[in-house]
């Protein structure tokens, strides 16, 4: 049995709290010390089924329970987590990144170390020990990760056909699809500042397709975002937004799949997670396609932004060994087939995959391709977090006017951001 609760942001406001220590004395009452359950908690309800799949393939496999909960609200689902284990009222699971803001709980010393469920896992074949870095701090391993996800241009096959486009393998060509779309009357591309997290994707997708080390170096805090490199990706994003091939900014996150689908929108970027909310929506592989974002120049080296869904395990919750059993049990072919077949996504272990269009059409397109580390984890958290409240700015006014003191203030703060990361090393 799978037990569900569903926790908004509001009902946690509404209460007068901000942190977790309500949901943890409910998951602790719901355990009730039973070593076979044990509780979770995320930030996207869209990833419950193939979370709750998966589940069934670990209770088989080891009698332990999943007892879930989410916070809708990506912002606040952060304060609850890093306040519920500041003080020692958090859930066994938890729902987290791989990258920077792993390290970022890992360095406070709340978390479990999960090295020996890793070891396990790489001798099964269940994962490659070449990723161990992005889910370790200081030599160990503090996550475990779910899903494996590359960042892809969704497209509405039907708009493509009525306007007689192909897909499109120079910037020219996409930028041209665009055009021709905007001038059939749908919107090209998809955009939104509205769940607060999402204004920094094109201006990832932009910078990393017109110079993919400037984006290495710039995420590593060895680049300054006033590089003359960081303004031309400004440029060319403003340049988009001047031609209106954007949906208005404030476009709610949840309208997207409805969008692709009617074919008011034309093209969304989005990582291999959201193909599951496409299908979800009633789109099929007859219905839409995917393919990479060309660069910007011919000479640039094609690369895909690859991100990594994350569970790992509090230290000091009330059933942290269960939590390590479970995850010890999350990159098993029978857990991961099953959360895969439920999100048709991917997954991290390399002997497990679907019969699904649209996912081989991703593996098809990125096989050889050079990942990078999408930007919400490839930098100290509080300095993409900042950014990404001042580029949700600036697509609000998209102007070249707003470019320089956009970029000014991001640049002030990696320098801030950055030192204070380095110190507390």
């Amino acid at each position: 049995m799978h037990r569900k609760r569903y926790l908004t942001a509001s009902a946690l406001l509404s209460a007068g709290v901000l942190m977790l220590s309500g949901c943890a004395e409910g998951s602790q009452t719901t355990g009730n010390g039973d070593p076979n359950v044990v509780s979770y908690i995320g930030d996207e309800a869209t990833i419950l089924p193939g979370v709750e799949a998966s589940a069934a393939a670990i209770e088989n496999n080891s009698g332990i329970t999943l007892d879930a909960r989410t916070i809708q609200s990506t912002e606040n689902y952060q304060q609850v987590v890093r306040s519920g284990l500041s003080t020692g009222n958090s859930t066994d699971l938890i729902k987290w990144w791989n990258g920077y803001r792993l390290q970022e709980l890992a360095k406070s010393g709340e978390l479990a170390d999960l090295s020996a469920e890793w070891e396990a896992a790489v001798s099964n074949g269940w994962v490659d020990d070449a990723t161990r870095e992005s889910y370790s701090y200081d030599g160990k391993v503090y996550g475990m990760p779910y899903s494996k996800d590359f960042w892809v241009i969704y497209y509405n096959k039907k708009v493509f056909a009525d306007n007689n486009l192909s897909i499109p393998t120079t910037w020219d060509e996409f930028m041209s699809n665009a055009q021709t779309i905007k001038e059939a009357g749908v919107i090209p591309l998809y955009a939104t500042i509205e769940p607060g997290w999402t204004s920094f994707l094109w201006f990832q997708e932009i910078l990393a397709k017109l110079d993919p080390q400037f984006y290495v170096d710039l995420t590593a805090g060895e680049a300054s975002y006033t590089d003359p490199i960081a303004v031309e990706a400004m440029e060319i994003w403003a340049d988009m937004f001047e031609k209106g091939f954007f949906t208005p900014v404030d476009t709610p996150w949840d309208d997207e799949p409805a969008m692709l689908k009617s074919g008011k929108v034309a093209m969304t970027a989005a990582g291999s997670w959201r193909n599951g909310t496409f299908e979800a929506a009633g789109l099929t592989s007859d219905d839409y396609g995917v393919f990479l974002l060309p660069t910007v120049k011919s000479d640039t080296e094609m690369t895909v932004i690859v991100e990594s869904g994350v569970f790992t395990a509090a230290d000091t919750s009330s059933n942290t060994e269960g939590a390590k059993t479970w995850l010890g049990n999350l990159l098993s072919p029978d857990a991961q087939k099953a959360y895969i077949e439920a999100m048709k996504s991917i997954s991290p272990n390399p002997s497990v995959s679907i019969d699904n269009a649209v996912v081989k059409t991703i593996l098809q397109d990125v096989d050889g391709v050079k990942p990078l580390v999408r930007y919400w984890e490839a930098s100290p958290p509080n300095l993409i977090e900042g950014n990404v409240k001042d580029l949700a700015a600036f697509m609000a006014n998209p102007s070249s006017g707003n470019i320089q003191p956009t970029l000014e203030a991001m640049e002030a703060r990696a320098k801030s951001e950055w030192a204070d990361w380095n110190s507390s090393k």
